[in-house]
């Protein structure tokens, strides 16, 4: 258990402050995202794509069986 405490402390300072920065705005995130839902994607020309169980978009899932 002691181990443990000690790796938390030494993060460095840098790495602190991204993950703070990245993880500021994430209870407004969970309060947006659907519950019931696959994540979804944002394309390049703005259109979204659920993501399936295995982190890929499932549009590519579609091409495969095509």
């Amino acid at each position: 258990m002691t181990e443990n405490r000690l790796q938390r402390n030494n993060i460095a300072p840098s790495v602190r402050a991204l993950l703070a920065t990245f993880h500021e705005a994430t209870r407004l995130k969970l309060e947006l995202a659907p519950s019931d839902s696959n994540p979804l994607c944002e394309g390049a020309d703005g259109s979204l794509c659920e993501i399936g169980a295995d982190g890929w978009p499932t549009e590519y899932d579609d091409l495969d069986e095509a």
